[in-house]
């Protein structure tokens, strides 16, 4: 008697967590923010996941800026459909020069710089007033 055996694999996320939205709040001149935005859209959070992924972190530092962050961001990531989504909350700070500096509360990253093509993108999504959405 033979047997045969099945193996049933299931799929996973494991590999890389997907981005579901990102809530971002505009930080104004007297240290206020204007309410919580979303972005839920697919193509754009590509883009901003794309972005994120070319910061050049230096992890476990924690640096002290001069002026406040120009946008505080959370970014939600879904790393399995039967567990909550995970929170990664970031400041960011745009440059004269056109980059963009990151701290992140994920002590694994730290302190980051992203270079101007990608702090461009960040530009477009989180400061851009003509199209945004309140947040819930």
């Amino acid at each position: 008697m033979s047997f045969i055996l099945f193996s049933v694999v299931g799929c996973s996320n494991e590999g890389s967590p997907t981005l579901t939205r990102v809530y971002y709040d505009i930080v104004n001149s007297e240290e206020n923010t204007e309410g919580t935005w979303m972005i839920i859209d697919e193509q754009s959070l590509t883009d901003i996941d794309q972005a994120f992924k070319e910061i050049k972190w230096d992890p476990n530092t924690m640096p002290s800026m001069s002026r406040e962050e120009v946008v505080k961001v959370t970014l939600f990531r879904e790393t399995d459909k039967n567990l909550p989504e995970r929170l990664d909350y970031y400041s960011i700070w745009f440059n004269a020069d056109e980059t963009a500096t990151i701290i992140s509360e994920n002590e694994s990253e730290g302190f980051g710089n992203l270079e101007q093509e990608q702090t461009q993108i960040l530009k477009e999504y989180l400061l851009n007033t003509t199209d945004r959405t309140l947040a819930p």
